[in-house]
This record gives C-alpha cells, structure tokens and sequence, in this order.
C-alpha cells in the first residue's frame, strides 16, 4: 500500500469498507421489482428429456413441461445502492396454482455471457430440471453477470445473498402474473461458488430473511467452503490443479480489491509481467478460456511471495473481508435436512472442505454422499440427479 497512507487513515478505511459490506441491507419494498420480463422457452416433457438426457442430469420424476424467462430485476449492490441483476425464473406447466420454490445457484464464471439466463449451456439445466419437478426455479446470475451492470464479486457473501433473496422475489411476482402464487419452503442446492451460495442462502431464508420463503432442504455440491484455512493453502501447497488454481486466486484478489480496497498497485500482489493486466481479464467480456490463457500455468508464477503468505495468514483489509465472506458453513444450525454432495477426487474444490463443513454444522439431519474419484464438474454430473430425486419427494 502507499506507505504516505497513514496507520489510523488505513484502519479507518478498513473497518468502514468492511462495516459497509456486512451491514444487513434492510428489505426495501422495491428489491425484486420486476424490470423486465423475456421469455426464452418453452418444452414440453419429451423436449426436457431430449435437453437433459444428453448431459446425463435426466430422471423420470421430471415429467413436466416448462417456461423460461429471463428477469432483470431490482436489487442492492455491494453497498447496498440500487441496482439491478438478471435471473433464470422456470415454471413447470403443471396446472399448479401454489407452487414451492427452488433455487440454483451456479458455480465460478468471469464471463457475464455464461450465466443461466443468457447461456443455453449447463447451469439453465438446473432450472429446468428443478421446474419440471413441479417447482418454481429460480437460478440468479448474481450481481455483475447475466444482464446486470459492473463486474461480478467473486466470493462477496452478503450480494450473494441479496441477489438470491431478490431473485426469489421476482420469481414470485412473475409466477402471479399468470395467477399462481410462489410461497414456503423452498429447495436450495448449487455448485462450486454456488454451493457456497447456497449455505449462506439456506442462513438467511431459515433466520426470516422474507416471511414468504423458508428453508425446506438444502443440498450443496462441491463447494469450497473454507477458503483460508483449506482451500488456499491446498491451491498455493499443489494439491488444486495449478491453472485452476491461478485463476481463482486471481479472481478472488481482483473482485476483492474492488469491494475492500486491498492494495493500490497490482504490483503489491502480481508479479510481473502480470501486474497491471489481471484485473481487465475479470472485466465480464473475456471467456473463461481467454484469461485461463492470459494468466500463468501455476499461483506461484503470479503472486507475490508476501500476498501468498498472507492468503494462509491473512491480515489487515484481507483479513477482515475474510471474517466478512468466507463464512459459508460458520455458525450454523439448519433445521431443515442438508445432503452434501462431494467428490474425494476432485482436484479444485478439495474433499476437506466438505468434511470440514459437514463437521462443523450443528444440524440434526446432515449427511454428506462421495460421489468418487472424478474431477470438480464430473462431480456435478454425479450429484445433480441425486437431489433432484431427493427435491422430487418433497416438492
């Protein structure tokens, strides 16, 4: 940092960024006001089938039809000023009047073009899968991607939250403009970021986050759920696929800075000939492919020796934004039943991070199913049928 910047200036900046972050955001009446409403298809029951079989997420309780939407919606930003964000909002043709809701909550993207509501690409499978069960499907873009304005915060828990509250939202004012009321406990599951996502959803839905929506079940996949203490030392010690493993540090660094001020110079964290270029490859227009790349093979070609220290053993600003954010499965007590979904073999989100989790709640009914030695989005593959047969039982 500017070493002109003084001790009581950087404390002060600290604690205010982080207070402004973790501040609850009172529900204002216009948050998921419906911005706008775009259909973007419909299938009938063999058309789902034809959609889902391919990618092997298919199961016979998904008998029927579907209408998709894409909804820009209103919602808070990272300091809690209007903006807007975009949602996938799937609807079942089953006839249902009241219907249950269910969210997706889809893993790492940078680029905006590859969020549920404007990719016809994987996580939209979800949805439909979801809504032709019988549920209202609701599968957020989050801030920043899709059709909402900015860059996304990677990793930002409170806007996750937010977003995916004001998501549920929108979703119910769509579901009545054709009469039907979205209400009660709703289904939770996502992948990877979104497993994350979905554990602090699960938080806010079962404390009163909105009276229209509880907490019915919750079934995490592959998430990396302790960062500091689990994930980061796994990517900076080798054991998270090294080019993977440059990307979400890369991600997480920049997105942070944005939100928390970490450092004044790309210098102070990227080594060169890096330094001064990662920040535009997490600019929501570059593929994932193009910044996977433009980014080295390997973390330890692209930090500096004293920020990976630091992402062990954070402090200052990244410490606070991590008490702020990497508190997916802290303090938690869910009432409602949780099936995680994991794989031992999966070498970005490491197996630990599921262990450690599971451990650490407090709930009676918690179980965690390993779906084996296979990599981060076979494990998707793998355990996306098996909570769409456990949703289907309680929709």
């Amino acid at each position: 940092m500017n070493p002109l910047k003084t001790a009581a200036l950087a404390v002060a900046a600290a604690l205010a960024l982080v207070a402004s972050s973790a501040a609850p955001v009172q529900a204002q009446s216009w948050r998921g006001t419906v911005v706008s409403r775009t259909p973007v298809f419909g299938m009938d029951p063999e058309q789902v089938k034809d959609f889902l079989t391919p990618i092997g997420v298919w199961v016979p309780e998904a008998r029927h039809g579907v209408d998709a939407y894409r909804i820009v919606y209103r919602t808070v930003d990272v300091h809690g000023r209007s903006t807007t964000a975009s949602t996938l909002v799937v609807l079942p043709r089953d006839g249902a009047r009241r219907l249950k809701p269910a969210v997706w909550l889809h893993g790492t993207q940078s680029d905006r073009q590859d969020a549920p509501s404007v990719s016809p690409c994987c996580d939209r499978a979800a949805g439909v899968l979801f809504a032709s069960l019988g549920y209202a499907a609701t599968a957020p873009d989050y801030l920043g991607l899709g059709e909402g304005p900015g860059t996304h915060p990677y990793f930002h828990a409170p806007t996750m939250v937010s977003a995916s509250i004001d998501a549920l939202r929108a979703t119910r004012a769509v579901a009545a403009r054709s009469g039907r009321l979205v209400t009660g406990a709703t289904s939770v599951s996502g992948f990877s970021e979104g497993a994350n996502a979905a554990f602090l959803l699960a938080k806010a839905l079962q404390d009163g986050a909105d009276r229209r929506f509880s907490l019915g079940a919750l079934a995490p996949i592959s998430g990396a759920y302790r960062l500091f203490d689990i994930e980061w030392p796994a990517a900076l010690g080798g054991d998270v696929d090294p080019a993977a493993a440059a990307y979400y540090l890369a991600y997480l660094t920049v997105a942070w800075d944005r939100v928390y001020d970490l450092y004044d110079d790309e210098s102070e964290v990227f080594q060169a000939p890096y330094a001064g270029h990662v920040a535009e490859l997490f600019d929501g227009e570059h593929t994932m492919d193009e910044t996977l790349d433009a980014l080295p093979a390997a973390p330890g070609d692209l930090l500096q020796q004293e920020y990976a220290d630091r992402l062990i053993r954070p402090t200052g600003l990244l410490a606070k934004a991590a008490e702020v954010n990497d508190v997916a499965c802290r303090d938690f007590a869910p009432t409602a039943p949780v099936r995680m979904y994991a794989a031992h073999g999966d070498p970005e989100a490491v197996f630990a991070n599921s262990l450690a989790c599971q451990e650490s709640l407090r709930g009676a009914d918690v179980s965690l199913t390993d779906v084996g030695d296979v990599n981060h989005v076979t494990s998707l593959v793998l355990s996306v049928p098996q909570v769409a047969r456990w949703f289907a039982t309680l929709v």
